[in-house]
C-alpha cells in the first residue's frame, strides 16, 4: 500500500502545481500523500525485517524468499533516502533547483526497486496461501490479492511516468517515437508476468483499471482536462480474452507475447489521452505502428524473462 501510495503521490504533483496554490513546496497534499507512502514502507520493511525466523530447515527457501524482497525493497529505500537529502542540501546550501533530471531518475528507480521487492514477497505469499502452506482468513487472501494488483500497477505508473515525463518535456517527434516505443515495451513487461502470477481472467484487466483510475483522477479532478474515457481497458480485454484461448494449444510463454500483438495495435488506446498530444501518429496507423507492436512484443518477452529469472533466483529450480 505504502508503495502504491508514493507512486499516486508523484503522479499527482506531476500535475497539481496549479492546485497547490500557496502552500510551501514541500508541505503541499502532494507531498503529504508521499510522506505517508514512504512512512508506511519503512514501517513495513523494519517490520518484516525484524521477526525472528526460528523455522524448520524444509523451510529455508521460503524464509529466504521473503527476506530477499524485504532486502530488496530496503535498497530501494534507502536509494530514495539519498535522493531526498541531495535534494534538500542542493536547495538549502547551493539557492538553486538541482538537476531535475538526474534526481527524478535516480528517485524511480529507487520506487521501482521498492515495488519489486514487495511484489516478490507478496508473491511468494499469495503462493504460500494457495498451497495452503500458511493459514489465511478470506479476508487476508483477498487482500494479499489487491496488493499484488497495486504492486504490479505502481510498477506499470513508475516506468510509464517517466516516458511520459521526458516526452512532454522535449517535444521532439525523434524523442516521442522513442518514447512511444519504450511506452508500447512497458505494458506487457507488466502485464505478462502479472498473469503468470495470476492466471485467472481478468487479472491483467484490474491493473489496467488502477491504472486508468490513477490517470484518470489527476487528469480530470486535478489537471482539469476534459473527460476521461479509460479507452486503454479495451485492449486489455481483448489481451485477457487472447491469453485465455491461446493457453489451451500453447504454451504459457508464448502465449503471452502473441496476445500482447493487441496492446501494440491499440497503443493509443492503451495510453488514451496522453498519445493524443505526444504522439499524434498513433490515432491513424502508418508506419510507426510497426516500431510500438515490436515494442510490445520485446516487453512481452523481457517479462518472460523477467519471471523467470526472478523466480530461478529466488526458488532455485521451482518455476510456473
Amino acid at each position: 500500500m505504502g508503495a502504491f501510495l508514493q507512486v499516486f503521490a508523484v503522479w499527482w504533483d506531476s500535475y497539481s502545481p496549479h492546485q497547490v496554490g500557496t502552500f510551501d513546496s514541500w508541505w503541499n497534499p502532494t507531498y503529504i500523500a508521499l510522506y505517508v507512502g514512504f512512512t508506511v514502507v519503512v514501517w513495513a520493511i523494519w517490520s518484516g525485517l525484524r521477526v525472528p525466523r526460528i523455522q524448520p530447515p524444509s523451510t529455508v527457501p521460503i524464509r529466504f524468499v521473503n527476506l530477499a524482497g524485504l532486502k530488496l525493497a530496503a535498497a530501494g529505500l534507502v536509494l530514495e533516502v539519498v535522493v531526498w537529502i541531495w535534494i534538500d542540501i542542493t536547495r538549502q546550501f547551493f539557492f538553486s533547483e538541482p538537476n531535475i533530471a538526474s534526481a527524478f531518475s535516480l528517485w524511480t528507480m529507487g520506487m521501482l526497486t521498492v515495488a519489486l521487492g514487495m511484489v516478490i514477497g507478496l508473491t511468494i505469499e499469495l503462493g504460500m496461501i494457495r498451497h495452503e502452506m500458511v493459514a489465511a482468513s478470506t479476508c487476508k487472501r483477498w487482500l494479499t490479492l489487491l496488493c499484488v494488483a497495486l504492486t504490479f500497477a505502481s510498477i506499470w505508473l513508475t516506468t510509464s511516468g517517466v516516458f511520459l515525463y521526458f516526452a512532454e518535456a522535449f517535444q521532439t517527434s525523434s524523442l516521442n517515437l522513442v518514447a512511444a516505443v519504450f511506452l508500447s515495451l512497458v505494458a506487457p513487461l507488466v502485464l505478462v508476468p502479472a498473469k503468470r502470477v495470476l492466471p485467472k481472467f481478468g487479472a491483467a484487466l484490474a491493473i489496467g483499471v488502477i491504472f486508468n483510475l490513477v490517470t484518470g483522477f489527476v487528469l480530470v479532478l486535478v489537471a482539469r482536462t476534459p473527460a476521461y474515457v479509460p479507452w486503454g481497458l479495451l485492449p486489455l480485454a481483448l489481451f485477457e480474452i487472447l491469453i485465455m484461448g491461446l493457453k489451451r494449444v500453447m504454451n504459457i510463454t508464448w502465449a503471452g507475447p502473441v496476445a500482447s500483438i493487441v496492446i501494440g495495435l491499440f497503443f493509443w488506446a492503451t495510453y488514451y489521452p496522453f498519445t493524443l498530444y505526444l504522439f499524434p501518429w498513433s490515432s491513424s496507423p502508418q508506419l510507426s505502428l510497426a516500431a510500438v507492436v515490436l515494442g510490445s512484443l520485446a516487453g512481452a518477452f523481457l517479462g518472460n524473462l523477467t519471471y523467470a529469472g526472478l523466480t530461478s533466483a529466488v526458488l532455485g529450480d521451482v518455476t510456473g
